[in-house]
C-alpha cells in the first residue's frame, strides 16, 4: 500500500495500479479497489480498471460510487452489456429514481456515438417507460446529441407524467427558444407561470423573450412586474437598470438604481450606472459626482468617464492630466489607457492631438500592432497615406496575417492612390484569412470598382450589405449600381441606408456628388 501511494503521489499511475489492486486483494479491503480502479482510469487502460471494480463490487456491492466507475471502466472498454448492467444497478441503488435515472444519462454522455447512447437509455428505462425521472433523462441525453425534437417530446411526456415538476418545464422552454419556436416557448412559460406566478427563473426567461424580440418597454414593465411580485431581489433590480439604461430609459433607470442603493447592495456598480444616467441627461455635474464615489472594478472606467466629460467640456487639459495619473496608477493598463486618451481627442475631433499620443505612447513600444493600427487610421483623416502604410506595413512585419492591417492597407490604397493591383493583393489576403468578413468583401468590392469592374464588384458588396447593412457599404453599392445603369436600384439601396443613418458623413458625400437629396435627384 505504501508504495501505490508514494507512486500516486509521483504520477506513477501504472506502479500504483498494481500494488493498490494487490494491497486490495490480499486485505480484501474496497478502498485499496477504488485506488486501483482510479489509477487504471489515469492511466486509460479500462480492462485494467474493471478488474480493480469487479474486486471492489464483490467488496462493497451496495456502493453507488463502485457500481459508477465500473460502469465508466465498461463505457470506456465499449463492454455494452456491463455498461448496462452496472447502470442498471446504480439505479436501483439511487435514493430517488431521479437521481438514478439523470446520473445514467449523465454517465452515458461518455459514449462516443450518440445514437447507440440514446439506445442504451431506452434499454435503461425500458421498464419504466411511464416514469416521468426516466422520461427527462431521455430528454436531457436527447438534447446533448443535438436532436431536439426527440429531447422536446421526452420533456413534453415528463411533464404530462408530472405536471407540477419544475424542472422538465424550464427544460422545455430553453429547448423552445434554442430551436426558435418562440410561440410556443412563451405559450409554456404564460402556462407555468398561471400555476406559479412567481417563479423567478421563468420571469426572467419571459423577459429575456421580450429583450431577444427588441420589445424593451414590454420587457421593463415586467421587471416592474417581477419586483412587486418579488421585491428585496437587489440582482434583478440591477439587470433592470442595466436594461433601462442600455434603451435610455433614464427616469426608469434612475429608479431603479436608486432603489438599489436604499437596498444596501451593489454600491460601487450603481454609482457607476448613475453616472452614466446622468451624462446621458446632460447633467455633467451631478455624473461627475456620482463617478468619483465608484470603486473596485469600475473605478478606473468612472476616472476615464470624467475625463470623457471634461474633454467635452472643452477642459482638455483637466482630462488629460487624469488619464496621465491613471497610467502612473495602472502601469499595466498603459497601452489601453493611451488608446482611450487617443479615441476620446479625437471623437471632440483633436485629431493631431490624439495623434501625438499614439506616437507618445508608440516612443516606448514601437512594435504595438494596436497604437500602430489606431494612429494608421488617424492618419487617413489627416489625409497621410504615406503614414498609413509606414504603420501598416510594420504591423504587418511582424504578423503578416493580422487582417485588420491587410484590409484597411489595401482598402486605403484602393481608395486613395492608382496602385490598384497592389490594393487588390492585400484585400485578397485578407479574404483568405477571414472568407466572410463584410468589412473585407466591402474592401473586395470597392477595388474592384475602381479597377473598372463594377460587374464583378456588385457580388461582393452586396454579399457585405447581406451580412451587415452599413451606410457605406451601401453607398459603395449604390454607386456600382448606378455605373452599371440600374439608377431605382441605386437610390433604393442609398435610400434605406439614409433612413437608417441619416447623418452619415461618407453616404452623404457619396449622394452628394451625384447630386441625390433626400427628396430625390
Amino acid at each position: 500500500m505504501l508504495v501505490g501511494e508514494i507512486a500516486s503521489q509521483r504520477d506513477k499511475h501504472d506502479i500504483a495500479f498494481k500494488h493498490y489492486l494487490y494491497a486490495a486483494r490480499l486485505a480484501r479491503d474496497s478502498g485499496m479497489a477504488e485506488l486501483a480502479a482510479r489509477a487504471a482510469l489515469s492511466l486509460g487502460q479500462p480492462e485494467a480498471a474493471m478488474r480493480a471494480t469487479d474486486l471492489w463490487v464483490e467488496l462493497d456491492a451496495s456502493s453507488s460510487k463502485a457500481h459508477q466507475i465500473a460502469a465508466y471502466a465498461r463505457i470506456d472498454a465499449k463492454d455494452r452489456a456491463g455498461t448496462l448492467a452496472e447502470l442498471n444497478e446504480l439505479i436501483r441503488l439511487a435514493s430517488d429514481s431521479e437521481k438514478g435515472f439523470l446520473q445514467a444519462a449523465q454517465m452515458l454522455s461518455r459514449v462516443a456515438d450518440p445514437e447507440d447512447r440514446m439506445q442504451m437509455m431506452r434499454e435503461l428505462v425500458a421498464g419504466d417507460i411511464d416514469n416521468a425521472d426516466a422520461q427527462f433523462a431521455l430528454a436531457m441525453l436527447a438534447a446533448g446529441a443535438e436532436d431536439i425534437n426527440a429531447a422536446q417530446k421526452h420533456a413534453k411526456r415528463a411533464i404530462e407524467l408530472r405536471p407540477d415538476w419544475d424542472s422538465p418545464r424550464l427544460f422545455l422552454v430553453r429547448l423552445l427558444v434554442a430551436d426558435d419556436q418562440l410561440d410556443e416557448a412563451i405559450s409554456a412559460i404564460d402556462q407555468f407561470l398561471a400555476a406559479e406566478p412567481e417563479n423567478q427563473e421563468m420571469l426572467l426567461l419571459r423577459t429575456q423573450l421580450h429583450i431577444d424580440a427588441e420589445e424593451y418597454d414590454s420587457a421593463l414593465a415586467l421587471f416592474d412586474d417581477i419586483l412587486e411580485r418579488i421585491p428585496e431581489q437587489p440582482e434583478l433590480v440591477l439587470t433592470a437598470a442595466v436594461l433601462a439604461l442600455q434603451v435610455e430609459a433614464l427616469d426608469k433607470a434612475r429608479n431603479y438604481l436608486t432603489l438599489l442603493r436604499k437596498m444596501g447592495a451593489h454600491a460601487d456598480d450603481s454609482a457607476f450606472l448613475l453616472g452614466q444616467v446622468e451624462e446621458l441627461a446632460g447633467e455633467t455635474e451631478q455624473a461627475l459626482d456620482w463617478y468619483a464615489k465608484v470603486r473596485g472594478e469600475n473605478e478606473t472606467n468612472a476616472h476615464v468617464r470624467i475625463a470623457g466629460i471634461y474633454l467635452k467640456r472643452g477642459e482638455t487639459e483637466r482630462a488629460r492630466e487624469i488619464l496621465q495619473q491613471l497610467r502612473d496608477q495602472f502601469p499595466a493598463d498603459v497601452t489601453a489607457l493611451y488608446l482611450i486618451e487617443g479615441e476620446l481627442l479625437s471623437e471632440q475631433n483633436l485629431t493631431q492631438q490624439a495623434f501625438d499620443t499614439y506616437s507618445d505612447a508608440l516612443s516606448k513600444t514601437p512594435d504595438n500592432a494596436d497604437l500602430l493600427y489606431a494612429r494608421a487610421m488617424l492618419a487617413v483623416e489627416m489625409d497621410r497615406v504615406d503614414l498609413l502604410e509606414r504603420d501598416l506595413r510594420r504591423i504587418l512585419v511582424n504578423d503578416p496575417d493580422h487582417v485588420d492591417a491587410l484590409n484597411a492597407l489595401g482598402y486605403t490604397l484602393a481608395d486613395r492612390t492608382d496602385r490598384l493591383e497592389e490594393a487588390l493583393s492585400f484585400i485578397e489576403r485578407a479574404l483568405q484569412l477571414r472568407p466572410d468578413e463584410p468589412a473585407i468583401l466591402d474592401s473586395m468590392g470597392w477595388a474592384l470598382f475602381r479597377k473598372g469592374d463594377a460587374e464583378s464588384a456588385e457580388p461582393f458588396l452586396r454579399r457585405a450589405l447581406d451580412s451587415m447593412f452599413d451606410a457605406e457599404i451601401a453607398a459603395h453599392l449604390g454607386e456600382v449600381l448606378w455605373a452599371l445603369g440600374r439608377r431605382e436600384d441605386a437610390r433604393k439601396i442609398w435610400g434605406r441606408a439614409l433612413a437608417e443613418d441619416p447623418k452619415h458623413e461618407y453616404l452623404l458625400r457619396t449622394l452628394g456628388r451625384y447630386r441625390i437629396t433626400q427628396s430625390g435627384p
